[in-house]
């Protein structure tokens, strides 16, 4: 469920970006700041979920290195297909209904 949410918070992060392709996704550009506490927030969350599997320094380690590599590649995607988006909104929608049961 932390890849999850993480996964929401860097597509968040990303969205404020001027390179974002979706159009459909006007908020990130028009209140960047207010996405961008929402997105560190939610990355936090993530974080604390992390950490109630490990203990706080493989947690820390574990989020960086998925925090990094999420965002690479929902950039990546984003930049070759626009469409893919949804593939990760289904792909995060999934890893929670997993997680839960």
């Amino acid at each position: 469920m932390a890849l999850a949410v993480l996964t929401i918070a860097c597509f968040l992060s990303y969205s404020t970006s001027r390179y974002f392709p979706m159009e459909a996704f006007d908020f990130g550009k028009k209140q960047p700041k207010v996405v961008l506490a929402i997105s560190v927030a939610i990355a936090f969350v993530a974080l604390f979920l992390f950490s109630a599997d490990y203990d706080f320094a493989t947690a820390l380690i574990i989020w960086l290195a998925a925090y990094m590599a999420i965002l690479s590649s929902i950039v990546v995607s984003l930049k070759l297909n626009v469409k893919s988006v949804w593939l990760w909104g289904a792909f995060s929608l999934l890893a929670i209904v997993i997680d839960l049961v």
